[in-house]
């Protein structure tokens, strides 16, 4: 397994910063966070920038930047449903997908996450996935010529396994994977070591976070959510993907949150002494 984190923990720190931390704590890439629009603040946000400064500065640091993490959704309804698509762009996000695609091609970087997202209750659902799978696929083969693959995190309607299974199949694309969300897998009500397994060679990014009783983000090993063994049952299954720690902070509205260099200290340390621990049990949802 290899460990990276998602610079929602260091939205202050810029690109240079999170590169040079990261190697000194001990992971081996950085998920960015980053958004088309420009309409969050984050100090390390990669689009727009020369491909060759974002390779520079990760290669000076000896970390890998593994993907771009982009809020692209494909679930745009078109109103009214006939006369609508004449007024409306049918292919919602493709564009913005194969910008992060081009980006990510120059740059090095191996994946471009994205999301499916919601199925409105307000219309049959065999319309609202025939819409999300064809703008899906059109996206995914933005990726065709290129080393690049794009990757379909579980959220939404799609937050279970067998939903992301189910959309996945539909667009059969080999140009798409999946980024594997624990803290949504288990909200959907089931086992993330289930929902790995299910979605198979599918997964090439896990993504986790700790949260407290009330359900608020916390430092790793400090919260309820039995991530210990699940990562150990990680390694006897010899995961060899990536392993992307979360910390919410760039949604914080207050300075009263952790400090970003403990949060991500501690992560690495206590993933690395997982990884090391090899329990005898497995996960214990």
């Amino acid at each position: 397994m290899k460990i990276a984190f998602s610079t929602t923990a260091c939205p202050t720190w810029t690109l240079e910063e999170a590169a040079n931390k990261a190697a000194e704590f001990g992971y081996l890439g950085v998920e960015l966070r980053s958004f088309y629009d420009q309409s969050v603040d984050i100090a390390s946000e990669p689009f727009g920038m020369e491909p060759s400064a974002i390779e520079t500065i990760f290669a000076d640091a000896g970390v890998k930047p593994i993907s771009f993490a982009t809020s692209i959704k494909f679930d745009k309804m078109i109103n009214p449903p006939v006369v609508g698509r004449i007024f409306q762009n049918e292919e919602a996000g493709v564009g913005d997908t194969k910008a992060y695609v081009d980006l990510a091609d120059r740059t090095g970087i191996q994946f471009v996450r994205v999301f499916g997202n919601n199925l409105p209750a307000a219309e049959p659902k065999t319309w609202s996935m025939r819409r999300v799978t064809e703008r899906l696929k059109l996206a995914a083969q933005t990726a065709r010529n290129t080393d690049v693959c794009v990757l379909i995190e579980n959220a939404g309607s799609f937050a279970s396994s067998n939903a992301l299974l189910e959309l996945i199949t539909a667009v059969d694309s080999t140009w798409l994977g999946a980024s594997f969300n624990t803290l949504a897998s288990l909200q959907s009500g089931e086992c993330p070591l289930d929902g790995i397994k299910l979605l198979g060679e599918h997964v090439k990014v896990i993504k986790v976070c700790d949260i407290d009783n009330d359900g608020n983000p916390t430092k790793l090993g400090e919260g309820v959510l039995p991530l210990e063994n699940f990562i150990g049952a990680l390694s006897k299954m010899n995961y060899t993907g990536w392993i992307v720690y979360e910390y919410p902070k760039l949604w914080e509205t207050t300075g009263d949150g952790l400090d970003a260099n403990e949060i991500l200290k501690r992560a690495a340390d206590t993933l690395y002494s997982w990884m090391n621990a090899a329990p005898a049990c497995g996960c214990s949802c």
